[in-house]
């Protein structure tokens, strides 16, 4: 990266590896960009480091289309004139002008209406814009990085976006993989989490290898941003700077329709029985890191059908091969 070792994303896995391979190549190019990825894969970091190994000398300009409401999306892209609307008691740059020579990120595509989508299109097919009151169109240089959690061709094909502006931002399109498919980056992750909790004077907190595996074993549907927010509050969690299973455990765990305290549903299936495990088969060790009654996981068990793979046997649960 020539800017700023901020934007580097952490891991080692083949899959990271690929992203930042194709992130080296497209970054000198004046290509737009499509990022896909589910919610919480490092979209906007992605978008950063495209944007730092560049030659780019503007700046790294982010729009998040969801949060703008429709009425406002003119004057806050393209800004506006003093008197253009009521309250417009002075001009106002608008986004496109501050990324002039710079990266203009416009992260969850998907959600800007298509009026809004059509004077986006318009912009970028002439580098121009015109603000809200104005009477001329003004020039800007900027190069567009889109991101998207959705299917943008399936989006094209029901009406809920223009084919002609998935056609322009789409020069290149890069795939963010989800935390499930590069679980061997997740002590990396863990520890770069770490080092930027710093619990006062006693120094970054460290992990028990137990409470490590239980983040391994996870599936983590928020991806990295719901990882850094678990490894975070576990650090709060832990006594003596030492994370264990029981800081951990409750991190993972997902409110239940019907009480409870732990999700288990579809992959908390596997949680459990990691957390068994990791207390050596105790049921009742197990219940006290989820802080929940023995009686419950003896519920957990019956409602997954674990029975023929988790026997209760005298207070403890014989683990089968």
């Amino acid at each position: 990266m020539t800017r700023s070792n901020r934007h580097v994303l952490i891991g080692s896995a083949p899959a990271i590896q690929r992203v930042r391979a194709l992130i080296e190549r497209i970054a000198p190019t004046p290509l737009p960009v499509l990022i896909h990825g589910e919610t919480g894969t490092g979209k906007e970091i992605v978008a950063a480091s495209i944007h730092a190994a560049s030659t780019r000398s503007g700046p790294l300009v982010a729009l998040n289309a969801s949060a703008i409401p429709e009425s406002m999306f003119e004057s806050t892209l393209f800004g506006h004139v003093r008197g253009a609307f009521t309250g417009a008691t002075g001009s106002a740059a608008g986004y496109l002008a501050e990324a002039h020579r710079g990266t203009l990120f416009l992260d969850e595509i998907s959600s800007m209406a298509l009026p809004a989508q059509a004077k986006l299109l318009r912009a970028i097919e002439t580098r121009s814009f015109r603000p809200v009151g104005a009477s001329e169109d003004r020039r800007s240089d900027f190069r567009v990085v889109a991101a998207t959690n959705e299917d943008l061709d399936g989006l094209v094909e029901t009406g809920r976006f223009r084919r002609d502006l998935l056609e322009r931002l789409r020069g290149v399109r890069l795939h963010v993989p989800p935390l499930r498919a590069r679980r061997e980056d997740i002590p990396a992750l863990t520890a770069h989490f770490l080092a930027g909790v710093a619990p006062g004077s006693t120094g970054t907190a460290t992990i028990d290898p137990a409470a490590m595996e239980l983040l391994i074993a996870h599936d983590w549907p928020g991806n990295v941003r719901e990882l850094r927010r678990a490894v975070e509050c576990a650090a709060a969690m832990a006594d003596g700077g030492c994370i264990g299973v029981a800081d951990v455990a409750p991190q993972l765990s997902t409110p239940l329709s019907a009480g409870g305290v732990f999700s288990v549903q579809g992959h908390e299936r596997h949680h459990l029985l990691t957390i068994l495990r990791l207390n050596g088969g105790d049921v009742d060790a197990a219940a006290s890191t989820l802080g929940v009654h023995r009686a419950t996981i003896y519920r957990w068990i019956k409602r997954l059908e674990l029975d023929g793979v988790v026997r209760p046997a005298e207070g403890r649960s014989a683990l089968l091969a």
